[in-house]
């Protein structure tokens, strides 16, 4: 289940840019939006907890709020059926993302 980590909001985020939504999952991962990062305008950064860290790059707002979502769907879906075998689920998520 994701919660909004709301103490996050307006604080600075790893790519060095505003933190707009930072959603944490109960079974162990991390999806955080910022805007006006270093790099880009926009940037996600990813952690599933033990398992693997990324994050992806884009140049608008909708975008990013479209990503955010979809990635929090994959990774709860992902979660929530283990048995799947994690290195296929990385690969394929990184790809995608």
């Amino acid at each position: 289940m994701w919660s909004e980590s709301k103490n996050s909001i307006g604080s600075r985020g790893s790519e060095g840019g505003a933190i707009i939504s930072d959603d944490e999952h109960s079974l162990g991962a991390r999806v955080t939006l910022e805007k006006g990062g270093d790099i880009a305008p926009f940037s996600i950064t990813v952690g599933v907890y033990c398992s693997f860290f990324h994050t992806t790059y884009m140049g608008s707002l909708s975008e990013g709020e479209a990503i955010f979502k979809s990635m929090k769907s994959d990774i709860d879906e992902y979660l929530n059926y283990p048995q799947k075998e994690e290195s296929n689920w990385v690969e394929n998520f990184v790809n995608r993302y």
